[in-house]
This record gives structure tokens, C-alpha cells and sequence, in this order.
């Protein structure tokens, strides 16, 4: 009876050790990671449902990711070059399957090749761009936040309900939101650009090296150009500007309504630390 009683003791004791390190190993939640060596120019597509996407810039030829699955038995991970090596065309997907749409949720993190061709689309979820080079990048998301910082090259923004940040960028843009702020810090010198919004402020501070005609239009909100109404006119609720920066051979285009549209504005409150 003694043995029995010490059997069942030390069995106790056993699983109370081992307990712990089931838990810490996580049950619901996985990470996975790789890396594939691209051609110049190559196309980086990332797909994701529920799926935060954080890039930024390596040195090297060579594309990095790291993935961790939350409540991962609904999330359908997968990678895929769709040429061989070194490769033109690489897939990084995590997307959500029946039942795991309110719980389910991923980060995927991307080391990116200079030069490359960048396009996310997800929901959500925020996308997050420091300091990345591409030749063109196409990133899509609902109800997340976007933030692209210190980056450069052609990039179309879109989102829904979420405020979209560009701080310090060299190149084309694109920028269409609702519901939300716009603020835009950067040089834009070439092509046709554009910023959209509803319900929100836009705030545009045009760099050292930008060479652009601006035109906007808003209703129910104030219209500023450094910090006055020089090129602003009034008819009723509706406001209109236009302001040329250096010679003015690219256009960008701002329209919102309700909402204010500030042009050089003397603070942009999200890059200045001003409420």
C-alpha cells in the first residue's frame, strides 16, 4: 500500500513539473519562417486576413519572413515561389479559414530586397513600411491602419475607417481612405499623385525637392496653404485651392469633404508631437 501511495506521489509530482512546459510551448499559436534569394526587380505578393504586415529594407538579394499564427487552427499559412532560383515571384499567404474570423489573427514580418515590387493586400489589420526601396508598391487593407516611413519609389495606399502616415517619402503617391486623417510628409516631384479622405484631415508638408502643382477641393472645412488663404477661394460650404511648388511639373490631387485640407501647415500634429 506504501508503494502505491509513493508511486502515485511521485507520478503527482511529475506532472506538476511538466505542466508549465505544455503551456509555454502554446497550443493554439505557431511561428514559422524562411527565406528565398530574388532577382532584381522581383514581385513580393503578401496576402492575409486578420494579418498585420511589417516590412522593411535588407541589404541583401535575399527575402526574409517571419510569421506568427495566432490561434493558428484557422489560419491558412503558406509560402510559394512561382519561379525557380533565383526567383521573380514569391507568395506569402495567411488567410483565415470559416470560424476563426473574430479570434484568428496574424503578424507577418518581411525583411525586403531593395528594388523589388511590393504588393499587400489584407483586412483589418495595420501594414506598416519603414524604410524600404521598391519600384512600386500596391498596399490594400480595411479597417487597418497604414504607415509607410523613409521609403521611396511609387506607392498607392488604400484603406477604410483607418488613418494612412507618410513620413519622409521619395516618389509617386496615391492615397485613398475614409472616415480618417491623411498626413503626408515627403517630395513629390513626378506624375500624377492624388489624397483622398472623408470625415478626416489631410495635412500635406511638401519637401526640399518637390516639384509639384497641388489642387484641392473640401467641403464643410477649413482650407489652409502655409498657413493662409493665398491661392484658397470660398463659395458657400465648398472650399478650393491651388499652389504651386517649384515649377510645378508633377500634380497632386487632394479632395475631401467634410474635412480640412492644410497645405505646409506650420505643425502636422502626428510628425511634431502637437495635439
Amino acid at each position: 500500500m506504501k508503494f502505491k501511495l509513493r508511486t502515485l506521489f511521485i507520478i503527482l509530482i511529475s506532472l506538476a513539473t511538466i505542466a508549465p512546459v505544455c503551456v509555454l510551448s502554446g497550443g493554439d499559436t505557431s511561428i514559422h519562417g524562411g527565406e528565398v534569394d530574388l532577382t532584381d526587380g522581383a514581385l513580393v505578393e503578401v496576402i492575409g486576413e486578420n494579418a498585420e504586415i511589417r516590412v522593411r529594407r535588407v541589404t541583401t538579394n535575399t527575402l526574409r519572413w517571419d510569421a506568427t499564427l495566432n490561434n493558428a487552427e484557422y489560419v491558412d499559412f503558406y509560402t510559394q515561389s512561382l519561379t525557380g532560383a533565383p526567383v521573380n515571384h514569391h507568395v506569402i499567404s495567411a488567410t483565415t479559414s470559416a470560424g476563426g474570423a473574430t479570434t484568428a489573427n496574424s503578424v507577418i514580418e518581411i525583411e525586403l530586397p531593395v528594388g523589388t515590387q511590393l504588393v499587400v493586400r489584407t483586412t483589418n489589420r495595420p501594414i506598416v513600411i519603414d524604410s524600404v526601396t521598391v519600384t512600386s508598391a500596391s498596399l490594400t487593407t480595411s479597417d487597418g491602419k497604414i504607415s509607410v516611413v523613409n521609403s521611396s519609389g511609387n506607392f498607392d495606399l488604400s484603406t477604410t475607417n483607418s488613418e494612412v502616415t507618410v513620413q519622409g517619402l521619395i516618389g509617386h503617391v496615391n492615397v485613398a481612405t475614409t472616415n480618417a486623417h491623411v498626413w503626408f510628409d515627403g517630395v513629390v516631384s513626378e506624375g500624377t499623385n492624388s489624397i483622398s479622405t472623408t470625415n478626416g484631415d489631410i495635412a500635406v508638408r511638401l519637401r526640399n525637392g518637390s516639384d509639384v502643382t497641388v489642387s484641392g477641393s473640401t467641403h464643410n472645412g477649413d482650407v489652409t496653404v502655409n498657413a493662409g488663404k493665398d491661392g484658397v477661394i470660398k463659395d458657400g460650404d465648398t472650399a478650393t485651392l491651388e499652389h504651386l511648388f517649384g515649377s510645378g511639373s508633377a500634380s497632386l490631387n487632394i479632395t475631401n469633404g467634410p474635412g480640412a485640407i492644410h497645405i505646409n501647415p506650420n505643425t502636422i500634429a502626428v510628425f511634431d508631437g502637437d495635439g
